[in-house]
């Protein structure tokens, strides 16, 4: 079955890299829930970073693969056959020895929000950064080379990190699933020096996040903690990863200021309903512990918008139990969220930042890739012209 599927993606392949980098990403998208999707995703990855401009250069064609991609070649199967001890082991041993080339000093500053840059600022194409005249932090919008479109520019950026030892300028190391997440971070976090990007075979970001998780489950707290910290920096709006977090804080700390936060932080980056859903129930466990039992029970409430949890449903019984009505309706549920100063539903800003991207790559004949936005923004909104974009480029391709 899998091979199957993978001839299949293979035959659908156009050779050019960049409709091909389009669709191969919708695929990611569309095998993620499959039984098997470890062994694809594995297989369309290798894929994707075979059609990346710089594949052929010395420096990147490597016939063996990282240690880090050879480590979670082997602890993924054992997470996914609920082995999760072997897994933590395998990852305990490999991370006694291992060193992070790309880590800094610095350590990640909790919701230290610098920039403020606009989303007609960004739109979805990455800011090309001069070196030697100019600065993030001077991006001019109308300058005719400010502003290239971002998988073109991934070469210019990528190969940056193998002339940094002999840069002098000081560089930061980051990895973003897709261009939504990189907009969110000069959004709302910002540089403070240079951008450079950890290559794609070196995934440390899973690495940590995957790490982190598994310490968590095994109430290793402090070490948890470190790793989590460590994802983070590299990418700054997971929303899963400041989830992840936010349940070390709910569960460790004597007063819940730092879950509460982190979950107002968790919100505003989401962009898939599960890790929306999450934060809402997080909101609810809050006020239950403050015990404002009919705030809690609008966010349990509301969350159920999002995804249908039984969690939620539990929670809800039992503040029902406590005789606390709660049945009510959506807008009631809104007008209490937002007396807390919570942000409502998905944060408008990633609506308006879908919308963009889908109409920009759809406009320049990018089906593929605007499909996969398209999909996002559909399961954000359930929009039915959403759907009906869906259903055209589908046609077309």
């Amino acid at each position: 079955m899998t091979e199957e599927i993978i001839s299949q993606i293979k035959r659908n392949l156009s050779g050019n890299p960049d409709l091909d980098r389009d669709y191969l990403i919708s695929q990611l998208d569309y095998y993620k829930n499959h039984e098997s999707a470890y062994e694809i995703i594995k297989e369309i990855s290798g894929l994707v970073w075979q059609s990346l401009d710089f594949y052929h250069e010395d420096e990147y064609n490597k016939s063996k693969k990282t240690n880090v991609s050879r480590i979670l070649d082997e602890v993924v199967p054992l997470i996914e056959n609920r082995d999760k001890k072997a897994a933590l082991e395998k990852l305990d041993n490999f991370m006694s020895h291992f060193d992070d080339k790309y880590e800094t000093e610095e350590i990640h500053k909790e919701s230290d929000f610098k920039s403020n840059r606009s989303i007609a600022e960004i739109q979805y194409m990455r800011y090309e950064e001069n070196k030697l005249s100019r600065s993030p932090r001077n991006y001019n919008p109308n300058h005719k080379k400010s502003r290239v479109n971002w998988k073109k520019d991934v070469k210019i950026n990528r190969m940056s990190e193998v002339d940094s030892d002999n840069d002098s300028l000081p560089k930061e190391y980051h990895s973003f699933l897709n261009p939504l997440e990189e907009i969110l971070f000069y959004k709302y976090i910002g540089l403070e020096k240079e951008l450079a990007f950890i290559p794609f075979d070196e995934p440390l970001f899973d690495l940590y996040y995957i790490y982190g998780t598994l310490l968590l489950e095994y109430d290793n707290y402090a070490k948890a903690e470190e790793y989590l910290l460590k994802a983070l920096r590299i990418n700054p709006v997971s929303s899963k990863t400041i989830l992840s977090l936010a349940d070390i804080y709910k569960s460790k700390t004597r007063t819940y200021n730092r879950f509460f936060l982190y979950n107002v932080d968790a919100l505003k980056f989401a962009y898939k309903n599960e890790d929306i859903a999450r934060a809402y129930r997080n909101f609810g466990f809050f006020y239950v512990e403050e015990n404002q039992l009919d705030i809690a029970a609008a966010f349990y409430d509301f969350s159920l918008n999002f995804d249908f949890n039984k969690q939620a449903f539990r929670e809800l019984e039992y503040i029902k139990s406590r005789g606390i009505n709660t049945e009510m309706d959506r807008k009631d549920a809104e007008r209490i969220i937002e007396s807390k100063s919570i942000q409502i539903g998905v944060n408008p800003f990633i609506l308006d930042t879908l919308k963009i991207i889908c109409a920009d790559l759809e406009k320049r004949n990018h089906y593929r890739g605007a499909l996969y936005f398209y999909r996002i923004l559909y399961e954000l909104t359930k929009d039915n012209m959403v759907l009906g974009k869906i259903n055209s480029i589908q046609n077309r391709i």
